[in-house]
Order: C-alpha cells, then sequence, then structure tokens
C-alpha cells in the first residue's frame, strides 16, 4: 500500500531540550572552555593539550572551540558491549536504555533484617548473582565498597567477584590506572587477548574530573589508559547544583559539559577513535538538608538534559535512574524509583547507573534492586509504545465478534496477548479473597520471598576453572 509523508512513532520519547536549544548550550560549554579553561594535573595529558593547539599555563588548559568540535567527532556513536562470553548484549546508540546498579557507596541495608551496615565482599558475590538473575537488569556494579578487604585493592577483587558470579557485562571503576591495568589483565585472562576483549569488551570503565573544571592524576590517567587500549570509557562529572555547580540547571549542565568535553579532548588525543562515554550525576543540593538529591524532579530534568547533549553530540550517554533519597523500602522510595527510571527511558540515556540506590546514594539496597527490576520492565512497556499495522488494529476479528459478543475463544487473542500485554512477577493484581489466603504480603515482602528464591535456586553459568584460577592469580601479585 502506497502512503504518502507517512510518519510512525516507533517508541515514546521524551526531550528536555530542542535542537537549538542544544546549540545554545554547545555554544556556551564553548566558550566556558575558551575563556575559563579546566585545570589538569597530570604532565603528559598538558603536553597533549599544547602540542593539538590548547593554550597552556601552568595546568590552566584553554581549548580553542575547533580542537573540541574535532575531538568530537572522531569519537564514535555507537559502542557495543558483550557478556562475558562474548555475546554482544549492549548497543550503546541512538536512544536504546539498559539498566544496571552502581558502586562505591558506603553502606547496604540487610534484605532480610533491615540493618544498615558496610557492605562486604560477600555482599558483592550475593549482588552479583542477583543481578545476574533478574531480567531487566542489563549489567553490573559492584553496589557498594566492600569494607572486610585491603582497602588499596577493592576495586580489584570486587572486579574479580563480579567475573566469577555473573555472565553479564560489568561497568566498574578502580583507585589508580595500575589496579585498571590489573582489572584488564583479568579480563583479557577471560577473553585469551587484548583484541579479543577489544573486539568483544565486557566491561566499561569510569573516570570522575572534580567539580569545577578539575582533571586530578588519577582520573584523567585513567581515562588515558582506557584511551591507550581502545576500551571504552566513560567519564562522569558530578556537579552539585548550588554547591559545586550554579544554581541554575541549564548552567550546571553547561559546567558538566565542560568537564566532559575536556576529558574527552585529552581522551581522543590519546588515541583517535577510542570508545568514549559521556556521562554525568548532576543534581542539586538541598538547601533545606545541604543534602545530594538522587530524586528530585531537577535530578531526572538534569539527567534527561544531559542525555540530550550526549544525543546532539552522537555520543553515548551514562545516565542514571533508579535510586531514591528514602532511607528504607517504602512508598517514596517506589515513587522515586519509578518517576526516574520511566524519565531516563523516555529521554534515551544508554547506560543508566545507580538502579538500588538508597539514602542519596549513601546505601544499596538488594530489596529495592529487586523491586526496580519489576519497574522496569514496566517501564520498558510504556516505551515500547502500541504497534500499528493491520493485525493489531483487528479490524477482521472485530468483524467476526460483533456486536456483543466476546474475544476470549478468538485465535487472534491467544496469537497476540503474549507479545502485547506485559505481565508482573512481584506487583499484585489478583483478587482480594486470594491476596487475603496469602497473608495480604505487601510489595516489600513479595520482593523479599523473590530475591530469598533468587539466593536459593539461582545459579550463573561458571567461569572455566583455568580461567578462574589464573584470576585469583593475577589478584594475588597485588
Amino acid at each position: 500500500m502506497l502512503r504518502s509523508n507517512y510518519v510512525t512513532n516507533s517508541s515514546l520519547y521524551f526531550r528536555v531540550f530542542t535542537e537549538q536549544q542544544c546549540e545554545e548550550i554547545h555554544m556556551a560549554t564553548l566558550e566556558v572552555l575558551e575563556r575559563v579553561g579546566v585545570l589538569i594535573h597530570h604532565p603528559k595529558a598538558l603536553e597533549l593539550a599544547k602540542k593539538a593547539g590548547a593554550f597552556v599555563d601552568g595546568e590552566r588548559v584553554k581549548f580553542p572551540a575547533g580542537l573540541v568540535e574535532k575531538c568530537i567527532r572522531s569519537a564514535p556513536s555507537r559502542i557495543v558491549l558483550c557478556d562475558r562470553d562474548g555475546n554482544r548484549k549492549m548497543f550503546l546508540e541512538n536512544n536504546k536504555s539498559y539498566f544496571g546498579p552502581g558502586p562505591t557507596v558506603n553502606y547496604t541495608l540487610d534484605p532480610f533484617t533491615g540493618e544498615r551496615r558496610y557492605p562486604t565482599i560477600n555482599d558483592t558475590c550475593r549482588a552479583s548473582r542477583v543481578m545476574d538473575a533478574l531480567p531487566n537488569i542489563d549489567f553490573q556494579m559492584d553496589f557498594g565498597t566492600a569494607r572486610d578487604v585491603q582497602t588499596e585493592i577493592a576495586d580489584v577483587l570486587m572486579f574479580e567477584a563480579m567475573v566469577n558470579n555473573s555472565t553479564k557485562p560489568i561497568v566498574h571503576w578502580g583507585f589508580t590506572s595500575s589496579n585498571y591495568r590489573t582489572m584488564v589483565d583479568m579480563a583479557i585472562a577471560v577473553r585469551g587477548s587484548l583484541q579479543e576483549l577489544q573486539n568483544y569488551p565486557f566491561l566499561c570503565f569510569y573516570s570522575e574530573p572534580i567539580t569545577p573544571l578539575t582533571h586530578d592524576v588519577d582520573a584523567i590517567e585513567k581515562t588515558m589508559f582506557m584511551a591507550e587500549h581502545f576500551l571504552p570509557c566513560i567519564n562522569t562529572p558530578a556537579p552539585l547544583a548550588g554547591a559545586t555547580g550554579p544554581a541554575t540547571m541549564a548552567g550546571n549542565i553547561v559546567l558538566a559539559n565542560a568537564e566532559c568535553l575536556s576529558g574527552l579532548v585529552i581522551h581522543q588525543l590519546t588515541r583517535e577513535g577510542a570508545p568514549f562515554v559521556m556521562g554525568g550525576v548532576v543534581t542539586i543540593m538541598d538547601m533545606a538538608t545541604t543534602q545530594i538529591t538522587y530524586s528530585s524532579p531537577e535530578f531526572s530534568l538534569m539527567a534527561a538534559g544531559m542525555t540530550n547533549m550526549a544525543q546532539y553530540y552522537k555520543i553515548p550517554m551514562f545516565s542514571t535512574a533508579g535510586c531514591s533519597d528514602s532511607k528504607c523500602v517504602d512508598q517514596q522510595a517506589g515513587i522515586d524509583i519509578a518517576t526516574n527510571c520511566l524519565m531516563a527511558a523516555l529521554s534515551g540515556g544508554n547506560i543508566v547507573h545507580d538502579v538500588g540506590y538508597m539514602e542519596s546514594g549513601i546505601s544499596t539496597s538488594l530489596l529495592q534492586l529487586v523491586i526496580a527490576d519489576e519497574v522496569i520492565g514496566q517501564v520498558r512497556q510504556i516505551v515500547k509504545g502500541i504497534e500499528v499495522n493491520r493485525n493489531t488494529l483487528a479490524v477482521d476479528v472485530i468483524e467476526k465478534v460483533g456486536p456483543g459478543g466476546h474475544f476470549m475463544a478468538e485465535e487472534h487473542t491467544f496469537n497476540n496477548f503474549k507479545k502485547e500485554w506485559w505481565f508482573p512477577s512481584i506487583f499484585n493484581r489478583g483478587r482480594f479473597d486470594d491476596w487475603t489466603a496469602q497473608g495480604q504480603p505487601d510489595l516489600a515482602e513479595l520482593a523479599k520471598k523473590k530475591l530469598q528464591n533468587i539466593i536459593d535456586s539461582h545459579q550463573p553459568k561458571p567461569l572455566n576453572a583455568e580461567v578462574k584460577n589464573k584470576i585469583k592469580e593475577i589478584a594475588s601479585k597485588l
């Protein structure tokens, strides 16, 4: 059938900025980088910048617009992350969103006792197995810094734990480029060679500038290390509006963007075309409490705004959602994660992290992660939108049933309801009498039961014993 000027929405979407507003923010960012510049505490990075045409005065670097835009163009517009076995799983391109937890927090909420305590390496292993089982958690992060291991190598030992307990892609961090090297060596042991790891990367490491406008030695060195090895790297600034960033949302985004793009320049000057992911945990300080907010409306708006900028540059985006300022798994936590997960998916952030964060990013909750997995499933169904074609319009079956009939026995119903509808695993849609007979469980109880079942019965695919021993040997040399 011929249809002139026919336009479809293949999914729902949401934008904070128009193309013209993105251009305004880009120009303001270039002005900051040219007029203000950034501090870079790394001799080799300073040398690279100066050689490329940046204006270097001591450790202060000002970037001409042409250099910044050249590096934007050289960064790839898509990155594919694989699982441990080399299967291509996460296509970081366009508006495709993938959800996972967060790293490096100080506390965890025990899912069965409610105790707020320090995370252990056993928590890392357990969380990894749970992430492996949850269908809407696409990648893994350490979910809290283990405090019962040697501090200087906690990052390496948690990476080892994740490699051993799940096949899903790993998004991680490290204290130093030396620890990055150790973890990359472990990943090479899994894939067999650096080239195989580059072709089928199951890891993506990140570093953070210091807001405002500062790249310290460790952060920029880690960024350069990942570029040198042609492995995916995230640069994720975290300006806090009203404290380390301007009080206006647009100004905070300009600051974060300047930090991100200055990191991108050094990254691309290190190795042109190396895979780079823009990031940004961009939020506000609550002036009443001086707390960082992980679920304010401004938090979701600025995350979507940063995503729009990444889309403007055609660079993958590291976004944030599935988190709450609540101190326990309660109604506030549920509202928070539902709101910011929907916002992240509608705006099209690619790697959406910090699912299961509580207490403004100070603690994690496995129970909340299980609930968030359910929320993400629902969100994905909403974002998928409504397919319109001859089959879904259902004119023939409407004619067949006619006035006063029903569709329950129709083959069209049988063929389509499982494809069209989303089915929850813990959200309760049952009858009141059935719910009463089950003891009137609330959502937290149902999530706890599902979590216990995963812990008791889920067995992730084991790592090859020879490779596992090789990884252990690499870690033992630290």
